[in-house]
């Protein structure tokens, strides 16, 4: 892996890809410890939540992963694989100097389309107890909450969208 990436960090410098100066040896050094964090790998297709998953967890490294936002960028494309990695290799040069944000927008307009994202918000929008059990209930709650932050932006908000999906008899 740590030859690849030489390898692809060479050849982004040569298609003059801005990376800020990193010596071969720390960037093989980084590359080494971003690895022993068991990165995802992501080969694209048609399962959008599996391309938010391994944003997700890309992000998760990154949290404890003391690196500029070019590296990111860097690191992370360097786990995408096959189709995904085609499409990478096509819309990079267009991407000069790519922040890791501007990434994630690329990255959801090829596989994370804005249509999903709004339908994933309709969802939580009409998420209702029903057959759920409470602790059912809440985690998908949870989960899709993440789609519509400004929803249940205060605890006030979230509370009362919460409780508004719980059945009557709950209350009882």
């Amino acid at each position: 892996m740590v030859k690849a990436l030489t390898e692809s960090l060479s050849q982004q410098q040569q298609t003059q890809i801005h990376v800020p100066e990193l010596a071969n040896y720390d960037l093989i050094t980084l590359a080494q410890k971003y690895n022993k964090m068991k990165p995802p790998e992501f080969e694209g297709g048609i399962e959008p939540l599996k391309a938010e998953a391994w944003v997700l967890e890309n992000e998760k490294i990154f949290e404890v992963f003391p690196c500029t936002e070019a590296h990111m960028v860097l690191l992370a494309t360097f786990t995408l694989k096959e189709e995904a990695r085609r499409w990478w290799m096509l819309v990079r040069n267009d991407n000069e100097g790519t922040t890791w944000d501007r990434f994630k927008e690329i990255f959801f307009e090829k596989y994370f389309s804005q249509c999903i994202r709004d339908r994933k918000v309709s969802e939580f929008e009409q998420l209702k107890q029903g057959n759920m059990t409470v602790a059912e209930y809440e985690a998908k709650f949870t989960e899709l909450a993440r789609y519509a932050p400004r929803m249940i932006d205060t605890y006030y908000k979230k509370a009362r969208k919460f409780e508004g999906g719980l059945d009557l008899d709950v209350y009882d």
